[in-house]
């Protein structure tokens, strides 16, 4: 079989043109830093390279997410920082208030101050982002969570909290809602609270509620009712009889667990009722005790009413102080674990881009010889062309 100059010449220029060709693709790999371009420079490899980038994707918007949460978290923390502040400065007053010195006129001027914090206390539970969102409005950010109708703060907001992935198996939350940071505090002494009858004819008062033993505690309605000035009965929400001694005042009633002082000159039929704490805002805390400022307090029923609203207030600023307290321990919890969260992040990213790195990048010395190998090639291959180009038979006789 014989072979004609023209089909060598064909063969030649192929392979010149593959050799341009893969020239051409490893000086694009040398100029750019990347090996695999398109999917045809490598399937394998190309594959890889889209796992690995999309890993690095995930890491970033995670990432994103942890900072969105992180800015919200500090900016909670930042709000209850301040409303700790305003609280303590309402307890300051409230003591001062109490001090037997102290005049109807000394009191409304307290008062007065205190309704001042009452109104920052609303502005700081309505405290926005950079974004126009409320931070205590659970999902529902874009509504003003704690309005004021007829002097009563409510909650307009909802229960819910926005989640941020920040893994692939973890979440956190990036606020809390303002029903249960400032609206589900106990009231009293966080297991009971002590209220005196409307009709209460005496002057007196209670300065102290204590759990003495929770196992002896029953959660029920109870009544403690001066049957005489020196004799009381404890009935509880049937009636029935709980306790009964005698009493002078100042002294302590204890019964079923509680133990609650008293002051004071009692009336026969006087009483109060002792009730299971149920939730009530910090708000509506402050706001009675502004109330009790503003009411009489020179009389001796105004001022046996008055001590008992204020030792229900300083009960209720306890309850308050704690709550949002352990509010803040979450915040700060949450804050630890996303920032080790992120760092757990940024490792792994480092890990896949290294991988990438290996997976798609040049690596300059090989590609750099192999360069080299083929521009040899194509310059030998060159010579050849050129010298069988211009045969003949003719050159041969």
């Amino acid at each position: 079989m014989r072979t004609s100059t023209r089909t060598l010449q064909i063969q030649w220029l192929a392979d010149v043109y593959r050799r341009q060709a893969e020239i051409a693709r490893i000086q694009r790999q040398v100029s750019s830093g990347v090996r695999i371009a398109t999917a045809g420079d490598d399937p394998a490899g190309a594959g890889q390279v889209v796992s690995l980038q999309q890993g690095i994707d995930r890491l970033s918007n995670f990432n994103a997410n942890g900072e969105a949460a992180r800015r919200r978290l500090a900016l909670e923390e930042s709000a209850l920082d301040r409303f700790g502040d305003s609280l303590t400065r309402v307890r300051e007053l409230a003591v001062q208030a109490g001090g037997g010195t102290q005049s109807q006129e000394t009191r409304r001027a307290i008062a007065a101050e205190m309704r001042e914090i009452l109104a920052g206390l609303i502005d700081t539970a309505n405290v926005q982002d950079g974004e126009g969102h409320y931070v205590f409005a659970g999902t529902e950010v874009r509504g003003q969570p704690v309005t004021v109708t007829n002097g009563v703060a409510g909650y307009t907001g909802d229960d819910g909290v926005r989640q941020q992935r920040i893994s692939d198996t973890r979440t956190i939350r990036e606020g809390d809602a303002g029903s249960e940071v400032f609206f589900a505090i106990r009231n009293g002494n966080g297991t009971f609270a002590v209220a005196p009858a409307a009709g209460n004819q005496g002057t007196t008062f209670f300065r102290s509620a204590t759990v003495t033993d929770t196992a002896a505690w029953v959660p029920d309605t109870s009544t403690i009712t001066f049957t005489t000035p020196g004799t009381y009965t404890v009935t509880d929400s049937l009636g029935a009889p709980v306790s009964t001694g005698s009493w002078s005042g100042p002294g302590t009633i204890t019964f079923q667990g509680a133990s609650i002082g008293f002051d004071g000159d009692p009336v026969a039929g006087d009483s109060f009722r002792v009730t299971p704490s149920a939730n009530r805002s910090v708000f509506a805390t402050v706001g009675a005790l502004v109330t009790a400022l503003e009411g009489d307090s020179t009389t001796p029923g105004g001022r046996a009413h008055f001590q008992n609203a204020l030792n229900d207030a300083l009960l209720g600023l306890d309850q308050s102080e704690q709550h949002l307290s352990d509010v803040r321990s979450s915040i700060g919890a949450r804050l630890s674990a996303l920032e080790e969260q992120q760092s757990n992040n940024a490792e792994l990213s480092i890990q896949l881009q290294s991988t990438l790195s290996t997976v798609r990048d040049v690596d300059y010395p090989q590609a750099i010889s192999a360069l080299e190998t083929e521009l040899t090639g194509l310059e030998a291959a060159q010579k050849v062309f050129a010298q069988t180009r211009s045969l003949s038979l003719f050159d041969l006789l």
